[in-house]
């Protein structure tokens, strides 16, 4: 799962809570109700954003990953391509699932020339 999905995911989530709030009150506008919605995105964004760290750190997944680079590095290897060339592909690849790196990388930090 790409961060954009997940960003899609938490984003679904937030609006699904919105909605069942909107649906319940006629006035949006009103300073509680907005209190209200905000708490519930408060309890329910860091649980999902829990979950989500959690189902990427997975043991499981981390092992089948791992599984998945000498799978990959064997059957190149196997093939008769050069060890440099075995290399840099399996370190491409090993990269490319570095969701949380390659996350971090994207993400703008506003400074105050913005």
């Amino acid at each position: 799962m790409n961060l954009d999905k997940l960003g899609e995911k938490l984003g679904e989530e937030i609006e699904k809570k919105v909605k069942v709030k909107k649906s319940k009150s006629k006035d949006i506008d009103d300073p509680e109700e907005i209190r209200e919605i905000l708490g519930v995105v408060a309890t329910e964004v860091p649980a999902l954003i829990k979950n989500i760290f959690t189902a990427l750190y997975d043991p499981e997944i981390a092992s089948s990953y791992g599984q998945g680079i000498v799978e990959l590095y064997a059957q190149l290897k196997d093939k008769g391509m050069p060890e440099d060339m075995v290399r840099e592909i399996v370190m491409n690849f090993s990269k490319s699932f570095d969701i949380v790196g390659n996350a971090m990388k994207n993400i703008k930090v506003s400074t105050d020339d913005d």
